[in-house]
């Protein structure tokens, strides 16, 4: 079944995410250790899934004062990926993030069954725990899988979304048309769910930023920017979140940003969440 939507873990902070990952409730200095930006499936809920090709897993190096590793990141590290305590791959990983300001290790492997996996590394004596879900126990769509449609907000119908674009200075140019219309106008799509207010540092990043310098220049396709709140500006009780958009909620969709490119007939051809930075962004766009 698909996981429990609730706006109360959504945009769990990523610092706080990795501090909670490396040091495990202990006191004091530990060493250097990998963290994950990802759901994990411990403490959030998964969205890898097993028999749809190569699943993506960014991590960050956490250093022994609790922080994300920044300026003396290395350039590579080699990941131990292990089920059932056997060794299954080790794959060597190099750093990203370069226009942000932590670099994260984005791990890809196809995982041979749904289950529990262990990330190793040789820097650290702490596994990293994580696990992939049969295709059914997600919602989030997948590589190969056709993208459904939606009403997403527009320029002249915002749909219950204000505002429909939180960038700073300037709302986006990618409002002109709703998702619905752009599957089916014959050109290829890009669709960035972000908010532009949350995501301009650590490895959450210029997402938005960084989907306009891709896509310059770029009129043979479809571009559509879907914020994550209904209204980002209302104040709520209790410090719960607002209300996400219909999209995010429809499709229950628990964290941001994602991109995913469709071509003209609607298949999704890649996909990127969680934690990417201008080179994939520049990547997923050149696919269409």
């Amino acid at each position: 079944m698909p996981f429990e939507f609730d706006r109360r873990t959504f945009l769990l902070g990523s610092a706080a995410a990795a501090t909670l990952a490396a040091c495990g409730g202990t006191s004091g200095p530990s060493p250097d250790r990998l963290a994950v930006r990802f759901p994990d499936g411990l403490r959030a809920p998964s969205t890898a899934v097993a028999g749809h090709g190569e699943q993506r897993f960014p991590f960050v190096i956490v250093a022994d004062d609790g922080l994300p590793m920044r300026a003396n990141a290395p350039d590579s590290i080699d990941i131990d990926v292990l089920s059932g305590g056997e060794l299954l791959e080790t794959v060597t990983v190099p750093a990203s993030g370069g226009n942000q300001i932590v670099p994260y290790y984005a791990l890809t492997f196809t995982p041979p069954a749904a289950g529990a996996y262990v990330a190793r590394t040789s820097f650290s004596d702490f596994d990293v725990e994580f696990t992939v879900l049969e295709r059914d126990q997600t919602t989030l769509w997948q590589v190969g899988e056709t993208m459904p449609g939606f009403a997403t907000p527009t320029f002249d119908d915002a749909r219950g979304v204000e505002p429909i674009c939180t960038r700073l200075g300037e709302q986006c140019a990618f409002h002109d048309i709703t998702l619905d219309e752009a599957l089916s106008n014959g050109r290829p799509t890009a669709l960035l769910i972000s908010t532009p207010a949350f995501c301009q540092t650590d490895v959450c990043g210029p997402s938005l930023e960084d989907l306009i310098g891709a896509a310059s220049g770029r009129d043979d396709i479809n571009v559509i920017h879907q914020e994550v709140y209904a209204d980002f500006g209302r104040d709520t009780d209790n410090g719960q979140l607002p209300d996400v958009a219909p999209l995010l909620a429809e499709w229950e969709i628990a964290f941001e940003p994602s991109l995913f490119v469709m071509d003209a007939d609607a298949t999704i051809l890649g996909a990127r969440h969680f934690a990417f930075d201008n080179t994939e962004t520049q990547q997923l766009i050149d696919l269409l």
